[in-house]
């Protein structure tokens, strides 16, 4: 784990990085470029989506990075020498009995190893995951390692830590959206010579650098009250504010911005007019509810008006897919229900992703290598042999797509129908919208 390795760069490469990319429908890096490629660097990403936090960054950054996970994972023989492969160690938690401190001393002792030797190490210094989009307290094991691996250069510029910023459209759905935002890097450096005269006081200034930094590049809502509405509106909302606030919408940091510019307008709304804060967040919630019990997507509401000849013609349009989706489905089918099937039973929300992920890394490469295999032998066409394996992922991801994109279609049908009707629940969705941003385009300055 102290030296770059061949197999591991081939393993991301060839398979973990191209399925990430298939995984997540946009993969947005920012400030990548700027982290050093080579000297001892610490990772500290806020912790969302269990294994996936740290495939974003293996995935994004190439810097072959060490990370730790709870020990409990660690039991059959075969998954230990997988994880150290993906260079993964055990942390033990008081929970799992024990004495944690003795337990990883020689996990931190092989952590301390590979900073020393120029290498990059992964702490999710929150501890522990939570869906939740706020910055949790840091824990300080992060900051003491640090330090340790500093104090063999004193306070020449040495070890830094990088904040990370991970942004999930969705933690647990397939072709959702990630943003990986990698901050300044901190000179731990800056800190040894208050760390030599006070421990503590050094521990607690790193502590409030790394989370000031964290929450720069991350979605961090601190309001619990209304804590729904607020990262409702910033989904919903977030076109209309990048206009606003002249924002290019194809840039990833202009919209990650734009989010923490709404959810700063509304918290501060809430501090000073708690009253009128309430009652926003409480339409808010209302409107939410309401196109979730109809199945409708905010998208649906906002794209209204719809006449019955557009949405003829767009069904007419997406006529022609339906052999293309059967074809994408007979050849991912299997791999897309077992994975489908081992989620449905994963009791954590934020374990949905890695476990899909984990399956897929081995299910689709081995059942897209059997279908290769049958159409090589049975496809009498040379061009047939050649361009139909060719196919396969791409089918893959029209299937998903495709389904999503009817499923829409059909929303808007219901749409039209229900407004034709003069359904009053439609018309009240129309007008709650309506309502809330007007209020929200006069709390965005």
């Amino acid at each position: 784990m102290c030296r770059r390795s061949r197999g591991y760069s081939f393993v991301r490469n060839v398979f973990v990085r191209p399925l990430l990319y298939v995984f997540y429908r946009n993969v947005d890096i920012i400030g990548a470029k700027a982290v050093p490629d080579e000297g001892p660097i610490i990772f500290t990403p806020n912790h969302q989506n269990a294994l996936m936090d740290a495939l974003a960054i293996l995935c994004t950054k190439d810097r072959q990075p060490v990370f730790m996970a709870r020990a409990d994972i660690f039991q059959k023989p075969l998954i230990i020498k997988i994880l150290h492969f993906l260079r993964i160690l055990p942390v033990f938690r008081k929970r799992d009995g024990g004495s944690s401190s003795d337990n990883n001393q020689e996990t931190f002792d092989i952590i301390l190893k590979v900073l020393h030797r120029g290498q990059a190490v992964g702490i999710m210094p929150e501890g522990t995951h939570n869906e939740v989009k706020h910055l949790r307290v840091l824990q300080k094991g992060v900051f003491r390692l640090a330090m340790q691996a500093q104090e063999a250069y004193g306070n020449r510029p040495t070890v830094k830590i990088v904040p990370v910023g991970l942004e999930y459209s969705s933690t647990d759905k397939f072709r959702s959206d990630l943003i990986v935002n990698y901050g300044k890097a901190i000179e731990v450096s800056d800190f040894y010579d208050l760390y030599v005269e006070n421990p503590a006081r050094a521990f607690k200034l790193m502590q409030d650098t790394l989370s000031e930094k964290m929450k720069d590049g991350m979605i961090d809502i601190e309001e619990e009250t209304h804590y729904r509405a607020i990262e409702r509106i910033r989904v919903y909302y977030l076109s209309d504010a990048m206009r606003r606030l002249g924002l290019n919408d194809r840039k990833a940091i202009d919209r990650l911005h734009a989010q923490q510019k709404i959810i700063a307008a509304v918290q501060q709304l809430i501090l000073t007019e708690p009253e009128a804060g309430a009652a926003l967040c409480a339409q808010i919630n209302d409107y939410d509810a309401g196109i979730e019990k109809q199945h409708f997507s905010d998208r649906t509401v906002e794209r209204q008006p719809y006449s019955f000849f557009g949405l003829l013609l767009q069904t007419t349009i997406a006529l022609p897919g339906i052999p293309l989706w059967m074809a994408g489905l007979a050849f991912n089918y299997i791999p897309y229900k077992v994975s489908a099937v081992f989620s449905r039973k994963v009791k954590d929300p934020q374990f949905v992703s890695s476990v899909q992920f984990v399956i897929g890394l081995v299910l689709y490469p081995l059942c897209h290598a059997i279908v290769i295999a049958l159409l090589i032998i049975f496809v009498p066409c040379v061009w047939g042999k050649v361009l139909m394996p060719l196919t396969i992922v791409p089918l893959g991801i029209f299937v998903f797509e495709y389904f999503r994109h009817v499923k829409n279609l059909a929303a808007r049908w219901r749409f039209w129908n229900g407004k034709r009707r003069k359904n009053p629940t439609i018309r009240q969705l129309i007008e709650l919208r309506k309502s809330i941003f007007g209020k929200m385009n006069d709390v965005l300055k």
